[in-house]
């Protein structure tokens, strides 16, 4: 009785027992995983609007308590492409980009959606969540790519565009301002996609993403690209976060608590594909609300650790599928590199080209278009097909804050 309750509370007390051979297996995985992961958070970490070690530090604690106390093994859990939008957008309208407030709610979005995730595991009301409105979610993720895409576009260009402003006026002002082009950060952001498509293509196998990174970065030291006026990551603190309490601003609190409930939503949806998928492809279970604990309580922890909202990564946790991972231990492994990395190398990222950054997220993103689900919503119902226009519309109306997208 005692067993079987600490296990319900601390999941990885069932772990099955490791041998020499999954811990080898495992330790190649999550090797392979962070080699994705490193780069890939730093760019989701711009994209949420934070420095880069915001990214770096949601792939070193929060993913090892995503690992211990979740249910699916092989889920990956740090910095994510929609939600760092979302969180980007909603923290946007209580405190000015860049300024250590902006940081500073940040870090509280992440805990205020991480403790709705927590509680709404504990309330057993994973089944309910499982039952969202597909249409409407296929909408909203679609326009979300889309807005995603736009919002790089400057970056991969050198294009200065006035922040908060809606994704049809940021594309109105992009070609507008053609003339503005930065031409290095053009011709590296354009190489940079190519680099990633080829490589997907042409080589699936090998470690597209990391290969681009390293290139790139020793073209933009060797032509002193951010002397050219082009834009780097710049410096990155070398070493572990620092453990702090959140800000607990109340007006910042009360303005933020209804979009850290689409956070927790929206997240736990993404998180819960990549669960369908492993539990699919490895014939195992997973439960959805061990796993909205799991995914809170690593949220909680990115809260207090400097860092973003994280949630389970659909393209991180593939890999972790694809490169034989048999346990939880290669989510281990891999935060344990992405530690090193945070110890030894963050000095040989300063020079890393922000179009670099912005092109990985454009090229990340295009996986979530899904126009044969849209289509498939239509054939299925006119009031399913109608639900996700509607939601796709408003999304893209109400650009940059997309919350509203979904809520509407």
């Amino acid at each position: 009785m005692m067993a079987a309750l600490a296990q319900r509370w601390l999941p990885f007390l069932a772990w099955q027992r490791p041998t020499r051979a999954t811990m080898w297996r495992d330790l190649m995985a999550g090797l392979t995983v962070s080699l994705l992961a490193i780069p890939q958070c730093m760019a989701y970490a711009q994209l949420c609007g934070v420095p880069a070690q915001y990214g770096l530090y949601g792939a070193f604690i929060p993913s090892i308590v995503g690992a211990l106390f979740g249910s699916s093994a092989l889920l990956s859990t740090g910095p994510v492409a929609l939600t760092s939008l979302l969180t980007a957008a909603s923290v946007g309208l209580v405190a000015t980009p860049g300024t250590a407030n902006f940081y500073a709610a940040v870090t509280l979005m992440a805990l205020l959606s991480g403790l709705m995730q927590i509680g709404l595991g504990l309330a057993r009301a994973g089944m309910l969540l499982s039952l969202l409105s597909h249409p409407v979610l296929v909408g909203f993720i679609n326009a979300a790519a889309v807005v995603i895409t736009l919002s790089q576009v400057p970056a991969l260009l050198g294009i200065t565009v006035p922040p908060g402003r809606s994704a049809l006026a940021d594309l109105w002002h992009l070609l507008t301002h053609l003339g503005q082009v930065h031409g290095p950060s053009a011709v590296l952001g354009l190489l940079a996609v190519q680099m990633l498509v080829v490589a997907k293509r042409a080589a699936p196998r090998l470690p597209g993403v990391l290969i681009m990174v390293a290139t790139l970065t020793a073209v933009s030291w060797a032509i002193d690209f951010a002397g050219r006026g082009g834009k780097v990551v710049g410096v990155i603190p070398t070493g572990l976060p620092g453990l702090s309490m959140p800000t607990l601003d109340w007006p910042t609190l009360v303005a933020l608590l209804p979009a850290a409930l689409v956070v927790s939503l929206v997240s736990f949806t993404e998180a819960m594909s990549s669960c369908k998928l492993i539990a699919l492809k490895t014939q195992t279970r997973w439960d959805e609300n061990q796993e909205l604990i799991g995914q809170g309580l690593a949220k909680v922890v990115a809260a207090f650790s400097q860092s973003m909202p994280v949630s389970g990564s659909f393209s991180r946790s593939a890999l972790n599928l694809a490169s034989n991972a048999v346990t939880a231990w290669s989510g281990i492994f891999a935060a344990g590199f992405v530690l090193l990395a945070l110890l030894l190398l963050t000095p040989l990222l300063h020079h890393l080209p922000k179009p670099a950054l912005a092109a990985m997220i454009i090229v990340a993103v295009a996986n979530l278009v899904d126009v044969p689900a849209m289509r498939s919503a239509w054939a299925t119902s006119r009031d399913d097909g109608v639900a996700a226009l509607l939601t796709f519309g408003a999304t893209l109306v109400f650009a940059p804050q997309i919350q509203n997208g979904i809520l509407a």
